[in-house]
């Protein structure tokens, strides 16, 4: 007994010492606050100050230096975030976490980013460059500067690598693979619906009936130059010879729970000063992204004192860790922001091949030759694995279909080194709207709907990013001019006084919607649905004048239920007294519709109801017509614009394109509302109790907490339960998506603005900062544009 109670003692005293010592070197990767620091690389002191929340203001004394410290506070407070970026856009998230994430890199490396990135780095202005290695200096001095490496890699049993100038271009990639790459499948998706569509062509070789399953727009549209403009018109329904899914053997089988699949998106909008309190422009704007921790943006204050040789600069906003740059807030002139501008930005060929031996692909119609490069992955743990990249003269193999004798090929503006650069930093010194709009098409960023507004009160939309002025499916292979600022479209004080873009239509100017939407603008571009933009234009068109950021702010948590309103009127007719009869699940369910709390607020039931009978309906509608075509991707979720002709569907209730199963849509649509019962059944103790928050549960998690489950607590952000939904201005997704940050501001004013981002500004669970501002933004409250009173205060002088 004695021993065992020694050897028990000995246990417990050594599983302490791992403790403390796993305590003591988490400590140590916090970062320095205070106090004097040397820093080779510097040209003169930089002083960092960080107020209560840990926003940093950077004070330089030229541009070089300010790049130093921005990598150095970003390193300091998120090293691990910009590793994954970069690793992810380069294909090398396996050299970190082994063979788990090949599949993964195999995605991302097809493309060759570092490749591209060394390129853009190539072409990039001497200043730019200068920019980049300042920038990089400063994140190495910066994760140098911790007495122990970032808790993560003790954990993953690494060391981080050196950051190098192109691993900055590597996270503006990563920025286009987020943003874009999905077009790709949906692409392809595309196309194999028009290759199986009856009838005749209208032009490119797209069929007629290819504009109802993706109209051009829908009665939901929103544009800016066309506020009042009519409704777009229905497309006709296809008739049987064309599309009859009434003859066809198959049965759709029931969606899961999350058939709808949220596209990339984002508000913003401007009020012009005209109409504000202060007389400058008021912008707005809140970024759609996917959650995690630490969040995607870094709110900082970076300034210059200004010099006979470099102007001051004081710059506001939110910056992505691993860039120099801000990417969307005020220097004091001019406010800007985005949301995700839907065009045609990629493009995909499919060509016949009933053989692929690269370098070779064999066809009907004889030999393409094929180029093939080989490139190693790095496998952590594991033996190295080669990937080949084949392309040809449609530009990248994505997938050899040989089963169905297909070989895909896509070509993306991302893979020319000429539509990426660091061109935003030419923002910070822009003092008007017209100074703006002459940038934005030099601007090499994944295309936004960028809001500007000014001191002098003018507000304007364009798009910043590369656009090819050839229109054609060509288009994304290089092989046409990009256009200018004449040709870059764009909007400039708005006879409303008030712009909005919501990753819908943006202009009703035809020839703009080709420069956007190149051969598919007759489809609708891959916009998102406009309810979002209308709803957040009737806010706007609502304020009488003297608008404030708090007016914003109202509009940016709008989560009433306008777009689902016509769909609670379907269910109430629907559901008549014959229906209910003998089914008692059905009246109760009609019983809470009929009382609804007409808003996506956590303890609405009504809405619960009618969103999931919305959503299930829409998928089993969508599988039915691709069932009928025999497309193989026919669970991909509907498209954006696919609620136009689903209402055609219920309402006019064709019989032809209605699965045999089903005696007439009346039944179909009744069985959707028992499917929906029973799958609101299967999560919740009642149906009364099925309230909206309790689906939409947000556990914003860290990248390690799900291999680490006991640690989650320490790791994840709190889990709760958030109002918002699709189709309105306030947009949450339970934990795939939401408000990645919220802000609004008038240059000039910016101390009467504010700013809340989905998490703290460090990615250290032991830092007061981890969380700082978190419930803030939970709970829809706003926090200062401009960071508070200093609270440390650290200063890096020359070494």
């Amino acid at each position: 007994m004695r021993k065992l109670t020694y050897l028990c003692v000995a246990v417990v005293l050594l599983l302490l010492a791992l403790a403390v010592t796993a305590y003591l070197l988490l400590r140590a990767s916090l970062p320095q606050l205070d106090g004097e620091r040397h820093a080779a690389g510097l040209e003169a002191a930089v002083r960092i100050s960080r107020d209560a929340r840990g926003v940093p203001t950077l004070v330089a004394a030229n541009r070089l230096d300010l790049a130093f410290a921005t990598g150095f506070v970003h390193a300091q407070d998120r090293f691990f975030q910009m590793d994954l970026a970069r690793r992810h856009a380069a294909g090398e998230l396996a050299e970190l976490f082994g063979p788990l994430a090949l599949d993964e890199d195999r995605k991302t490396r097809l493309f060759r980013f570092r490749r591209l990135a060394r390129a853009v780095i190539a072409a990039a202005s001497p200043q730019q460059r200068a920019v980049l290695e300042a920038y990089a200096r400063g994140a190495n001095a910066g994760i140098d500067s911790l007495a122990s490496r970032p808790w993560e890699y003790w954990l993953l049993r690494q060391r981080p690598v050196a950051w190098r100038p192109e691993d900055s271009v590597l996270v503006e990639y990563a920025m286009w693979w987020d943003l874009q790459a999905s077009g790709f499948r949906r692409e392809i998706l595309r196309r194999e619906i028009n290759a199986r569509l009856g009838g005749p062509e209208c032009s490119g070789g797209w069929k007629c009936a290819l504009a109802f399953l993706y109209p051009a727009g829908t009665e939901w549209d929103a544009p800016d130059s066309a506020p009042g403009a009519a409704a777009v018109s229905n497309v006709p329904l296809p008739e049987p010879p064309v599309l009859n899914v009434r003859d066809s053997p198959l049965t759709p089988e029931a969606p899961g729970a999350a058939a709808h699949t949220p596209a990339a998106g984002s508000n913003n909008w401007a009020v012009a000063g005209r109409l504000t309190a202060t007389g400058a422009a008021l912008v707005a704007n809140d970024m759609h992204l996917g959650l995690r921790v630490p969040p995607v943006w870094y709110h900082a204050r970076l300034q210059l004192v200004g010099s006979a040789s470099e102007p001051a600069l004081d710059l506001n906003g939110v910056t992505l860790p691993g860039t120099p740059l801000l990417v969307a807030g005020s220097n004091g002139h001019i406010a800007w922001g985005y949301t995700n501008s839907y065009g045609t930005w990629l493009g995909v060929q499919p060509l016949a091949c009933v053989g692929l031996s690269p370098p070779v692909l064999l066809s009907p119609a004889g030999r393409m030759p094929l180029a093939v490069e080989r490139e190693e992955i790095r496998v952590h743990g594991g033996a190295p694995v080669t990937l080949e990249v084949v392309s040809g003269p449609p530009g990248l193999l994505l997938r050899a279909d040989l089963a169905t004798h297909t070989c895909w090929f896509g070509s993306w503006l991302a893979q020319l080194p000429a539509a990426t650069n660091m061109n935003l930093m030419t923002l910070e010194h822009a003092a008007s709207v017209e100074e703006a709009l002459e940038l934005a098409p030099e601007i090499g960023i994944p295309h936004q709907n960028a809001v500007i507004g000014d001191t002098h009160g003018r507000i304007a939309w364009t798009i910043f990013g590369r656009i090819p002025t050839d229109i054609g499916p060509d288009r994304a292979r290089g092989v046409a001019p990009w256009t200018t600022a004449a040709e870059q479209p764009h909007l400039v004080d708005p006879p409303l006084g008030r712009l909005w873009t919501a990753n819908a239509r943006v202009t009703s100017d035809e020839h703009e919607q080709r420069v956007i939407g190149g051969d598919l603008a007759a489809f609708g571009a891959e916009y998102n649905l406009g309810a979002r933009a209308g709803q957040i234009r009737d806010d706007l068109l609502a304020l009488a004048g003297k608008v404030t950021p708090a007016d914003m702010l109202r509009i940016q948590l709008d989560d009433r239920a306008v777009f689902l309103e016509r769909w609670r009127t379907l269910l109430l007719t629907l559901l008549d007294v014959e229906s209910l009869r003998g089914h008692p699940q059905r009246a109760e369910f009609r019983s809470l519709i009929e009382h609804w709390k007409p808003a996506a607020s956590i303890d609405s039931v009504g809405y619960r109801l009618v969103r999931t009978f919305h959503d299930r309906t829409q998928q089993t509608v969508w599988q039915m017509l691709l069932g009928a075509l025999a497309v193989h991707e026919q669970y991909e979720a509907a498209p954006e614009q696919f609620e136009g002709p689903l209402w055609q569907l219920v309402t006019a209730q064709p019989l032809h394109l209605l699965a045999q199963q089903y005696p007439g849509w009346p039944q179909f649509l009744r069985a959707q509302v028992d499917a929906t019962i029973a799958e609101l059944q299967s999560s919740c103790p009642t149906l009364a109790g099925c309230t909206w928050g309790a689906r939409q549960v947000v556990r914003i998690r860290h990248p390690l907490s799900g291999a680490l489950p006991w640690l989650a607590g320490c790791l994840d952000m709190p889990a709760l339960e958030l109002p918002g939904d699709h189709d309105m201005p306030r947009v949450q997704d339970g934990t795939m998506f939401g408000a990645s940050e919220r802000f609004a501001v008038s240059p000039g004013h910016e101390s009467e603005g504010y700013l809340t981002i989905a998490g703290g500004q460090s990615g250290h669970p032991l830092s007061p900062y981890y969380r700082a501002g978190f419930r803030e933004w939970a709970r829809g409250e706003p926090l200062p544009f401009l960071p508070g009173p200093s609270q440390h205060t650290l200063k890096l002088t020359p070494d």
